[in-house]
């Protein structure tokens, strides 16, 4: 079976996630808490949002991971590994799809439909959509705006994981370097002391947040502070 694993830096909370479907315009929601555990992002009770669009069907069942791995599904689990989100390329969807699915709409372009399965503790869910977006459900992006208006720093990271998708000080460095032949000396002077700032009110977790919205893997708070002493050090 083909299947792509979707969720970079994150996953269900491995207990209680308590998975919730509401109907948007355009598709559905599914809305979970996340796993802590894993995760220096991630803290207790934070949530975690897949929005689909242009949804033909969805199925939420009552298999869980005792039951998917000794076989009470139609996947097995040496097939496709319980515990992820995954893209399931080319299923037979049309043929083995649960029938009783949750029918969005019907009249949705199904030469174009993606089939999406996720494993939680205690059930599967399963969509038909042409596209997914993952979201994180904190709000903290709009309280560091409040704090630093000029966003030095959020600027600095959004265009570093746009660039580049490995936190190695070699790519802190050329990138910094690159930051400031785009933007000038006096802009990453600005990004400079920014982060001083960030760092004398404690707001480095929050920024550990908002750099692993983008999806990067493996940035943890190591891989923060060592691209926050590249910016310190940086020789213009």
């Amino acid at each position: 079976m083909k299947y792509l694993k979707l969720n970079k830096n994150w996953n269900a909370e491995p207990n209680a996630p308590k998975p919730v479907v509401s109907q948007t315009d355009d598709g559905i929601e599914l809305t979970f808490s996340l796993n802590p555990l894993l995760y220096e992002h991630i803290d207790e009770g934070d949530k975690g949002t897949l929005e689909f669009n242009e949804v033909y069907a969805y199925h939420i069942g009552a298999t869980g991971e005792e039951g998917y791995k000794r076989g009470a599904f139609r996947f097995k689990n040496a097939q496709l590994p319980w515990g992820e989100l995954y893209e399931l390329p080319g299923s037979n969807w049309k043929n083995d799809f649960p029938k009783d699915r949750q029918i969005i709409k019907e009249e949705s372009k199904k030469s174009k439909l993606r089939h999406f399965i996720f494993f939680f503790k205690e059930q599967t869910f399963e969509c038909l959509a042409v596209d997914y977006k993952f979201a994180f459900g904190d709000k903290i992006l709009d309280a560091l705006e409040l704090k630093y208006p000029k966003g030095y720093f959020n600027y600095y990271l959004a265009m570093f994981t746009s660039q580049f998708d490995k936190p190695t000080l070699e790519n802190y460095k050329m990138y910094t370097d690159l930051y400031i032949q785009i933007q000038s000396k006096k802009e990453f002077a600005e990004v400079k002391n920014e982060v001083k700032n960030i760092k004398a009110n404690n707001d480095l977790a929050a920024y550990l947040k908002i750099v692993n919205y983008s999806g990067i893997e493996h940035f943890g708070m190591k891989q923060l502070k060592d691209m926050i002493k590249v910016i310190e050090t940086f020789k213009i």
